[in-house]
């Protein structure tokens, strides 16, 4: 591993399933981080640390719990790894965490508050509020410190302070400003991600590669948690396998109206799944209790086509069906 800079001071913000993984890989590799977490998982990472189970490795770390009403302009990333549902009350807190150059690096599910800024669509206001309602996120946050992040990555927990990584051989982030630019603040962070184990190239082009992420989220995601299935099992039944290409077709349809460049690999990136138990975060939110997160990712999604006028025939059956699960829930 290269060795990490001492010079970054390092936030996260939720240590969940994708915050714990950060958290724990960023410490073993010698950073400053300090995490926000709560509950039970708190608790135990205040009292036995955090560990993190990665195919044959095993990461365990101790990482200081802080309380962000006490963290005004100390850290020069925070990343961002809670629930959308969450983001609202948070809003306020978070840019006051950061150094003046600091950076909020959004690792999150979804598409993200700032998706719709410059994009050429219909009633894109419509969008805006669904994905920041109330715009308080616009509010409270100056979008010159974000960082749009995708998460190339499967993780869960499966006890307080214990999270399970089930793609050992694929742990990527994808970095990328809104604007596009270059960013020197940015590449500082891409290269401590580098150094704890993480692919973590950055792109001008953050949007297409949050979209051609969330195609895959869409397509899967809401199957899984309605059948209760992993994606080796989906991938495995042909009829199923055609539901979730057909759904990633209308989407990739719906991002080039946006202007989007979307690959067209739809199947063959449902079969790298054929075989594993990899379990989407969509899933683990029902199982567990969880409010699950589907207003901005199939719900968005299905909005997007009919302001777009996009037939979806099948994105709007899963995405009628995934609503009904969650008022049922």
């Amino acid at each position: 591993m290269e060795s990490s800079s001492p010079a970054l001071c390092i936030c996260v913000y939720g240590a969940g399933a994708i915050g714990g993984s950060l958290a724990a890989r960023l410490a073993h590799a010698g950073a400053q981080v300090a995490i926000v977490a709560r509950g039970v998982h708190a608790r135990a990472i205040a009292e036995r640390g955090l560990t993190l189970l990665s195919g044959e490795q095993e990461i365990q770390v101790r990482v200081p719990c802080v309380d962000p009403a006490h963290c005004d302009g100390l850290f020069d990333g925070v990343f961002v790894a809670v629930k959308s549902a969450s983001l609202p009350a948070l809003a306020p807190q978070l840019g006051r965490m950061l150094k003046p150059n600091g950076r909020l690096v959004f690792a999150m599910n979804g598409l993200p508050w700032w998706f719709p800024d410059g994009l050429l669509m219909p009633q894109s206001a419509t969008l805006a509020q669904a994905l920041d309602p109330g715009g308080l996120m616009r509010r409270h946050v100056d979008l010159r410190q974000v960082v749009g992040c995708v998460v190339n990555s499967s993780s869960e927990v499966i006890a307080p302070g214990v999270i399970l990584n089930s793609t050992p051989q694929r742990n990527r982030l994808i970095l990328g400003r809104p604007d596009g630019l270059e960013d020197p603040q940015l590449e500082a962070i891409a290269a401590l991600l580098r150094s704890a184990g993480y692919e973590a190239p950055s792109t001008p082009s953050i949007r297409e590669a949050l979209w051609h992420k969330m195609l895959l989220a869409v397509a899967a995601g809401p199957v899984a948690a309605l059948t209760g299935s992993d994606l080796g099992r989906l991938a495995g039944d042909a009829d199923v396998l055609a539901l979730m290409v057909q759904i990633m077709q209308e989407g990739a349809l719906m991002g080039r109206q946006l202007g989007l460049q979307v690959p067209g690999d739809a199947l063959d990136r449902l079969l790298f799944f054929r075989g594993l138990t990899t379990r989407p975060s969509l899933l683990q939110d029902f199982e567990a209790g969880r409010t699950p997160e589907i207003d901005n990712s199939i719900l968005a999604f299905s909005l997007i086509a009919g302001l777009l006028k996009v037939p979806s025939p099948a994105l709007n059956l899963v995405a009628g069906l995934i609503r009904v699960k969650r008022q049922a829930a």
